[in-house]
């Protein structure tokens, strides 16, 4: 990832990685890259991209698409234009209009992907499917077509194995802090003993896969994505600390987890921010706090087994 250093600078190792992997030809294959404006590296992420593609260097197109969180009819309306915007450049690469049929035809795939991944909520809360088997899921709806995904997330709903301690039933924990792109974390801490029944970050529960607008117009189902899309979860990027932390305890409400989990990873800020209020609010709730930050790009690993010994049990 040395090329992808120098052109990038000081970032986080999610958007290291990715710029790494798009030079390094594995992806040459795409029609086109779309990056969120979420975390400040993205956004830097954007801009080498579109400099890589206007000099040759990579063979598709680079589109950024700029969704602020919140409501409000002025922002609602943006987004909108946003969607718009993305569903152009998407039409532009694929061929495909975005008509009538179309939009009915992904609406029936992401509903369908939806009642999976609903599935998969309902197992967490039921203790019958572990966390990282929960965030392969996710992975999985994320990254393949929707048919594809349902099989596959079928196929891990009828083989879940949820974790345990030797002494007993495994400790309910809830991860804040950076996103997990990988399992890692998750398997270091289910393997000593942990279950982790939900997460804020958007490649597990805040993912935004599987919801629909069920719309004859491009226009109108921009509107409505748009208008969805102002009540996701709060960022740890584009959020403040006290809405992410009322989202935080709403979350510990519904998963009954025990304690919370803060792991968050060197150069990724937005999290770190957060703790502080977190921490004055679990306080009040006799939940247990285990926290790790500024973990190094290479240290997940080791900082989740250092986290573990901190893990305390239910009740």
């Amino acid at each position: 990832m040395q090329e992808a250093a120098e052109l990038l600078g000081a970032a986080d190792v999610v958007a290291l990685r990715l710029l790494g992997d798009l030079l390094s030809g594995r992806h040459d294959g795409l029609a086109g890259v779309v990056v969120c404006n979420d975390p400040m590296a993205d956004l830097r992420l954007s801009y080498v991209l579109r400099i890589l593609a206007d000099r040759g260097r990579l063979r598709f197109p680079v589109h950024l698409l700029d969704a602020p969180r919140g409501g409000g009819a002025h922002r609602g309306r943006f987004v909108a234009r946003q969607y718009a915007r993305l569903a152009g450049f998407v039409s532009g690469i694929t061929g495909r209009p975005a008509d009538a049929t179309t939009l009915a035809e992904a609406a029936a795939a992401e509903s369908a992907l939806g009642r999976g991944l609903t599935q998969v909520r309902d197992q967490r809360c039921a203790r019958t499917l572990s966390g990282t088997a929960a965030l392969a899921a996710y992975r999985l709806a994320a990254q393949t077509a929707p048919a594809q995904a349902l099989g596959r997330i079928a196929d891990l709903l009828s083989a879940a194995d949820m974790p345990s301690s030797g002494t007993g039933a495994a400790v309910p924990v809830y991860l804040t802090g950076s996103s997990h792109p990988d399992a890692t974390v998750y398997a270091e801490l289910e393997a000593a003993g942990a279950v982790v029944v939900g997460e804020d970050h958007d490649a597990g529960d805040a993912a935004w896969v599987g919801e629909t607008a069920d719309a004859a117009s491009l226009e109108d189902a921009c509107r409505l994505l748009a208008e969805q899309h102002a009540l996701r979860p709060p960022s740890a990027a584009r959020s403040l600390s006290a809405g992410r932390t009322r989202h935080l305890l709403a979350e510990l409400r519904r998963t009954g987890a025990a304690g919370v989990v803060a792991l968050v990873r060197d150069l990724d800020d937005g999290p770190v921010w957060d703790l502080a209020e977190q921490r004055r609010a679990l306080a009040g709730t006799g939940t247990w706090l285990a926290e790790a930050v500024r973990v190094p790009a290479d240290g997940a690993a080791e900082a989740a087994a250092d986290l573990t010994a901190r893990l305390q049990p239910a009740g």
